[in-house]
């Protein structure tokens, strides 16, 4: 059975393509953010600032040098957290909003609906958006783990135990 060029190319270079895939991801979620203007107030500026960190660490990832292999699976690595960090930050903002909206339900100033009655709380403070950093970074780290060393000869060397798909023609 031959194997397409295709499939070859995903097979031997499947963790460039997702390393590419997560830069896109880093790309579209900062146009996300700037679209929102998520850089305004506060602790917003946490999350742009580590979007553009990871689009620039991944980029710098398809360098070859071991050293800067090394630094960018690092800084990866920490960037991960800076997702925590912003879904504490919407948790509690939510948190907040909906303590005001209970003192305005209780001071009977709530906006009501068209049938007369108090609105139930609504947020559009998105809990769980700030994970799409941390799973984006930590995607782009494991693809960077996955990718030959300053060492190699530039294709991937297969997976321990795993005959090279090239040499078998699979």
């Amino acid at each position: 059975m031959t194997t397409s060029p295709l499939a070859l190319t995903v097979r031997t270079r499947f963790p460039e393509i997702v390393l590419g895939g997560c830069v896109l991801g880093f790309a579209f979620l900062l146009a996300e953010l700037i679209g929102y203007e998520h850089y305004e107030k506060g602790t917003q500026i946490i999350g742009f600032a580590a979007t553009i960190a990871g689009l620039v660490l991944s980029l710098l990832g398809f360098l070859r040098a071991a050293a800067v292999r090394r630094t960018v699976l690092v800084l990866l690595g920490l960037l991960t957290l800076t997702g925590l960090v912003g879904l504490y930050e919407h948790h509690e903002t939510r948190s907040e909003d909906a303590a005001r909206y209970a003192q305005q339900v209780k001071a009977g100033t709530a906006p009501k609906g068209r049938d007369g009655q108090t609105r139930a709380f609504e947020s559009n403070i998105p809990t769980l958006a700030p994970l799409s950093l941390s799973g984006l970074t930590a995607l782009a780290f494991l693809a960077l783990l996955a990718m030959p060393g300053a060492e190699s000869s530039g294709r991937p060397s297969p997976a321990r135990g795993h005959p090279d798909p090239v040499s078998t023609g699979r």
